[in-house]
């Protein structure tokens, strides 16, 4: 028992004595261990940091941090453009004629060189948003450093902005908006780089103060136009103040917005001024009491007018086509080139047509169960072919360059398109008169099938002629007419004369292969893809002006540092002779002024001037339209569903009515008028029944007028 009693404490012995030989051990092998780590991690981070310098020295050498700068020299050429229009009674060639409308969207600046803008004004700007900046190369590296914690550590709630002017000048002007490190590294480079080589810091304060974003207007120099009325050269340190602190949130510090905010904002500025010494005691005390009054010289518009989009579309689509630009450089050029366009819109007119427009009590009902009510859209004209007028859409217009139903969308005219596929070609080519007589018979297609329906389908018609088969918008006796004239020959009238951009020979479609050169197309208006208001206007304006084609323009002349770089040069074509206008001016004079029962536009008169027009309607009312003129202006009106969903009945006169009201409001004011007879025609009585010139005993006769060349005989049924 005894020997058993000390080997056991012997075993135990042994094993204190190896645990704690072990526990040495492992301690001294672990301390090896760490320490061998903490070398390797110390020498990782010497390394990593003489490789980090090495490769920072390296590119910032050999960087090409050129690509993406500006180059500060031409920048002060990246101004405003300003549209122009003309005063009244004013003469479109001459320039000082022209009175300011609006500096387009884009950038409202005026550029203002380093010495033109005040001290106080570049102190203000330095003192809130770059307080070392005449100090750094481009890269505040105290604020840098703490931009980049705050990215990852958060201990701000906002964003740490750590951006020199240098960095922001960039920003503004290259768009570099990416929001991730790889853009703040790369916008880092490209500050340095550009101090280094390319800027002074006068060149770069001077771009920044004339670009820095200020709500309505960018820059410093619109900045004094627009919230004191004042050149930025007559801005007091109060008024320096208050420009300076709206880059910070334009929203939030508009003084026309929110006075309070900016005030409270300007006296942020104020006191950083004298805190970095620009302003003594006595200057900071004065500027922080003085009375600020706000008032704009700068006419600023946020949503311009329809006839403006097009002009700036229009004057785009002209430097694409002029100079080969890309549609990017041509936009650019348009919104920051400095450009001056001399606009042909009369603002008035515009602004009345508008209305009528906004109006929505001159809408029809909407329709119960309707996801989106039908739209509406106008094009007026005068007869040498300047855009008197222009809506794209119904209701408040919202934003730029929406869709301009007027200019951009095809629809179809329906029985609008008669007049000048069929009627005006046939007077002209001869084939019929003011007085032919024809019977309510369909037509023979080639595959045997009689067509078309009229309108009315179960009302038969007696005989008639032209005047009354016009006025009634009868389908029948155009496709009578169209047989003699054939589609093709009408095709190309409309093509080539009237200058219709949108018709096709052929064209394959989903369910096949298309052409408008047919029957249906030419004789009422089913074209593949449709027609524009301003192709129908500019179609319509040869029954006003003795038979002239004038390309419609919105615009006189674009100039840029006193060149002229674009210039409306007309564009004229006769489709029809003196005769045949007034001849069709008289037939669509008819069909507004014609018996009751039987004018289809009875009562569409713009007061008391003579007025000519024409309905008109697809078969499956899917679209309305109107178009027609007075001896000052020719006009062009649709109404329907963007999603070409079928209309009601009651909604059938909305084209015409809109039409109307519009016309109505653009001749206020206007001294009576009626159209020149020009031409040789002969004004004289002709027999109802048959057509041909009347006797003392006819039963019933008409007033026609006739080319001399195709005058009828007498009629001699009546004895």
């Amino acid at each position: 028992m005894r020997s058993t009693r000390t080997k056991a404490s012997a075993n135990g012995a042994f094993k204190k004595i190896f645990n704690k030989k072990t526990g040495n051990i492992a301690l001294k092998a672990l301390k090896v261990c760490l320490k061998g780590i903490l070398t390797i991690f110390l020498i990782g981070t010497l390394t990593a940091s003489i490789a980090g310098c090495v490769m920072f020295a390296y590119v910032i050498t050999n960087f090409d941090g050129s690509e993406g700068i500006p180059d500060l020299k031409v920048i002060n050429q990246n101004q405003s453009s300003i549209i122009k229009v003309l005063k009244k009674n004013g003469n479109p060639n001459n320039d000082n004629d022209f009175v300011e409308e609006q500096r387009v969207q884009g950038a409202n600046r005026i550029w203002k060189s380093f010495h033109e803008i005040p001290v106080d004004m570049q102190n203000a700007v330095i003192a809130i948003e770059d307080e070392r900046f005449k100090e750094h190369y481009g890269v505040d590296w105290k604020r840098t450093v703490s931009a980049f914690a705050n990215l990852i550590f958060r201990f701000r709630d906002n964003e740490y902005g750590g951006s020199t002017i240098t960095q922001q000048l960039i920003k503004n002007l290259t768009k570099d908006n990416e929001t991730s490190i790889t853009r703040k590294v790369r916008e880092i480079f490209r500050a340095i780089k550009m101090e280094r080589h390319y800027s002074t810091k006068e060149d770069i304060l001077e771009a920044y103060l004339n670009i820095l974003p200020l709500g309505r207007v960018s820059g410093v120099g619109a900045a004094a136009n627009y919230f004191f009325a004042k050149e930025v050269e007559d801005l007091n340190v109060a008024e320096c103040a208050l420009i300076a602190g709206i880059t910070q949130n334009p929203s939030k510090y508009n003084p026309y917005l929110h006075p309070d905010n900016a005030i409270q904002r300007q006296r942020v500025v104020l006191y950083k001024m004298y805190e970095e010494g620009y302003l003594n005691a006595e200057e900071y005390k004065q500027a922080y009491n003085q009375e600020l009054f706000f008032k704009s010289s700068m006419k600023v518009i946020d949503v311009q007018d329809y006839y403006n989009d097009m002009i700036t579309d229009e004057v785009i689509n002209g430097l694409v086509e002029t100079y080969g630009y890309s549609e990017d450089y041509a936009e650019q050029m348009f919104y920051y080139g400095g450009l001056t366009i001399y606009s042909a819109k009369n603002p008035e007119q515009q602004a009345a047509v508008q209305q009528v427009f906004e109006n929505e009590k001159n809408y029809p009902a909407h329709r119960k169960g309707d996801e989106e009510e039908p739209q509406a859209a106008i094009a007026i004209i005068d007869y040498d072919g300047r855009i008197v007028a222009t809506v794209g859409g119904r209701g408040e217009k919202t934003a730029n360059r929406v869709l301009n139903r007027s200019i951009a969308s095809t629809r179809q005219p329906g029985s609008a398109i008669k007049p000048i596929a069929t009627y005006a070609p046939a007077i002209k080519y001869g084939l019929i008169t003011y007085s032919t007589i024809f019977t309510n018979d369909k037509i023979t297609l080639s595959n045997g099938k009689k067509w078309p329906d009229n309108y009315h389908k179960n009302i038969k018609y007696s005989p008639m002629p032209v005047e009354e088969a016009l006025q009634r918008s009868l389908n029948t006796i155009p496709a009578q007419i169209m047989t003699k004239l054939t589609p093709q020959r009408s095709f190309d009238f409309l093509t080539k004369e009237l200058h219709f951009t949108t018709l096709v020979k052929s064209a394959r479609l989903a369910d096949g292969i298309h052409t408008d050169i047919d029957y249906s197309p030419m004789t009422l208006g089913g074209f593949t893809y449709g027609v524009k208001c301003i192709e129908m206007a500019a179609a319509y304006q040869i029954f006003g002006n003795g038979g002239v084609y004038n390309k419609p323009y919105s615009f006189y002349r674009v100039k840029r540092n006193d060149e002229v770089i674009l210039e409306h040069r007309p564009k004229s074509n006769q489709p029809i002779d003196e005769d045949t206008a007034y001849i069709m001016n008289r037939l669509l004079q008819r069909v507004i002024n014609g018996s009751p029962g039987v004018a289809t536009a009875r009562g569409q008169e713009i007061g008391s001037f003579e007025t000519f027009g024409k309905t008109g309607t697809t078969n499956d009312n899917k679209d309305f339209y109107f178009t027609g003129g007075t001896p000052y202006f020719v006009g062009a009106c649709w109404f329907g569903y963007d999603n070409n969903d079928i209309m009601s009945e009651y909604q059938s006169a909305a084209a015409k009515n809109l039409w109307k009201k519009a016309m109505t409001a653009i001749h206020s004011g206007l001294p009576k008028k009626g159209f020149d007879k020009k031409g040789n025609t002969v004004e004289t009585k002709y027999c109802y029944k048959t057509g041909k010139l009347a006797t003392a005993v006819c039963p019933k006769t008409s007033v026609g007028v006739y080319k001399p060349e195709f005058l009828p005989e007498y009629c001699t049924e009546h004895g």
